[in-house]
């Protein structure tokens, strides 16, 4: 069964859910932000903007599923491009070269952070999570008082357990590993957003 899908907004990538997201939230971190800038500022962007909305503070859209809960259904390899935050960056940020659209904020082998604005509800209709979405890393924002509420410096704890529990695998299958396409062959050439905030 499949509760939510993520398509990049010209087809050329779509993966299901089978259940709904174990936490959402949206980063304001240096990094997150600073990535998804770089990647919707490219030239002919037509995607599914990463971002909670168009003003400069604006943090980016996050959804968090175990690898045991994705399916992808359509990846072209050669559509599929990457950026890191810096020169040593190690977390590459998949996203589509024709569209512009960025579909994971993260892709490791037992979780996975995918577009929250790129996801929809069985029916089509956009996935809308429930209540308010606590704003996250409001200490390493760009102008952390400008954080809208609700808001947190870092990240609460009861997301971190949460993810303790993701990092270290626990009933995560690791199929994500599988998936070659969303992981770039060589990390020391993915193209790298500059550090201008250290």
């Amino acid at each position: 069964m499949t509760d939510l899908e993520l398509k990049c907004k010209c087809g050329a990538f779509a993966a299901a859910f089978d259940s709904p997201p174990r936490m959402v939230f949206n980063c304001q971190c240096h990094s997150c932000v600073a990535v998804v800038k770089g990647i919707e500022a490219r030239e002919g962007f037509s995607g599914t903007s990463m971002k909670c909305d168009d003003s400069e503070n604006s943090g980016v859209t996050v959804a968090i599923f175990k690898s045991n809960n994705v399916t992808v259904k359509k990846v072209d390899g050669d559509k599929i491009g990457f950026m890191k935050v810096g020169e040593a960056g190690k977390a590459p940020r998949p996203y589509c070269t024709e569209c512009g659209t960025v579909l994971f904020n993260v892709f490791a082998p037992n979780w996975c952070a995918p577009n929250r604005n790129a996801l929809t509800n069985a029916d089509g209709s956009a996935y809308a999570p429930a209540g308010k979405v606590m704003n996250v890393n409001c200490k390493h924002a760009f102008d952390p008082a400008k954080c809208p509420e609700p808001k947190s410096s870092s990240v609460p704890f009861g997301m971190l357990f949460k993810f303790i529990g993701l990092l270290a695998g626990f009933r995560c299958d690791g199929s994500n590993a599988t998936t070659k396409e969303l992981q770039p062959e060589d990390i020391t050439k993915v193209k790298a957003v500059p550090i201008t905030w250290e």
